[in-house]
């Protein structure tokens, strides 16, 4: 099992900022991931600590960096998403996994391996990082519909 040590980093003004929200982005298109990591970029209490781009890096990067949030593409190529989330949570059972799909159908196995939020991939930057928040001050389950989000107590 992994334990996360203390995160903080320096801001854009040059001030401490302790206890940044650790964020690991796995999605097999770059454009996808860099489009990710553009959207958390402005949100100085998030900060991305890395990239995979299939579920065997991700599941590399997650031991190696101790995030505390992965944004996961629910689509991985050549992957099954749910074993990647079953396997981030059994190693490092702290870390909010949340999925990026279009596909309802996929809510229930993502959640039941694992999840802890699901949204759709054309969300909006202010709806993924209040996603982010919520999954890791909470531990709550997040679903998005629409533009309507429903929260689950664990």
């Amino acid at each position: 099992m992994i334990t996360r040590s203390t995160s903080a980093f320096t801001d854009s003004t040059g001030n401490l900022v302790e206890d940044a929200i650790r964020v690991l982005v796995v999605d097999s298109s770059e454009a996808m991931r860099e489009g990710i990591r553009h959207m958390l970029a402005g949100d100085e209490s998030i900060k991305v600590i890395g990239e995979a781009r299939d579920g065997k890096e991700a599941l590399d990067l997650v031991v190696k960096v101790s995030p505390d949030i992965v944004i996961l593409d629910g689509r991985l190529r050549g992957t099954d998403s749910t074993k990647v989330i079953s396997y981030i949570k059994e190693c490092s059972p702290h870390v909010g996994v949340i999925v990026l799909n279009d596909e309802q159908n996929f809510l229930v196995p993502a959640i039941e391996s694992g999840a802890s939020g699901f949204l759709t991939g054309d969300v909006r930057r202010s709806d993924l990082i209040g996603a982010i928040r919520i999954v890791h001050l909470w531990r709550m389950v997040l679903f998005q519909q629409g533009s309507n989000f429903t929260l689950v107590k664990l």
